[in-house]
């Protein structure tokens, strides 16, 4: 069962509004006296419906409930843009696995070059709901898109520990895990060799995750996986 977002209010009481709304007194069939697991940002509630109407739900507030994230690691993942529905299902696995932040990135190589608001807000969309099945604590934070070389300059510099993701490296993604990490993914086809020689002279380490060639989806998750354990 989901744990849907909720204004909740100073009176103990939470409110629904929305598209959930419809999803919960249709498909899940609740009504008045059935309770329902809601959120605000970071913490849970278990809650009773008091009242139901056309696009707003109310609930008494019955007691809190703590949320947990995956691992105590903060992972920051820079992914250049791929196909549209691959980001989608991106989306969707590193915000259950535990990502952090979210950088898309323009490399040279990716067959997508521009993100307009309304995907933008898809992806948001698509994260909330990641969250409601989770039940994660925290909500990743996504950016807006930048070029590589902005992103070089601009954003890796403030992370901690940078990877980035080769398959020729000799270093195992395992052995550099630390609480707070960055790693760049690269677009199908991988980096340009300048891009590459750009990437390592602003302090990233080379890493692989095995011998076979992943696509820039399935690394992402993996290397969300592994970091945020």
């Amino acid at each position: 069962m989901p744990r849907f977002f909720a204004d909740i209010l100073s009176n103990g009481q939470a409110v629904i509004t929305g598209k959930d709304v419809s999803h919960i007194l249709g498909p899940l069939r609740k009504k008045i006296g059935d309770e329902l697991s809601i959120r605000d940002r970071e913490t849970g509630y278990r809650a009773r419906i008091t009242e139901a109407g056309r696009g707003r739900i109310t609930l008494e507030v019955l007691s809190s409930q703590e949320l947990s994230d995956r691992g105590a690691c903060r992972v920051h993942l820079g992914i250049s843009l791929i196909d549209l529905k691959d980001m989608d299902d991106l989306m969707r696995g590193v915000t259950e696995l535990g990502v952090s932040e979210i950088h898309p990135v323009v490399s040279g190589r990716s067959n997508v070059r521009h993100i307009g608001e309304k995907r933008m807000q898809r992806f948001r969309q698509i994260i909330l709901e990641a969250i409601k099945q989770c039940e994660r604590r925290t909500i990743p934070v996504l950016h807006e898109p930048l070029l590589l070389e902005e992103f070089l300059e601009h954003i890796s510099p403030a992370w901690p520990n940078r990877l980035v993701a080769l398959p020729s490296s000799q270093i195992s993604l395992w052995d550099c895990r630390r609480e707070d990490t960055g790693i760049l993914i690269g677009p199908e086809g991988g980096f340009s060799e300048s891009e590459v020689e750009k990437i390592i002279s602003c302090a990233f380490t080379p890493v692989h995750m095995g011998r076979t060639v992943l696509r820039s989806c399935t690394a992402a998750l993996t290397a969300v996986a592994l970091l945020a354990m």
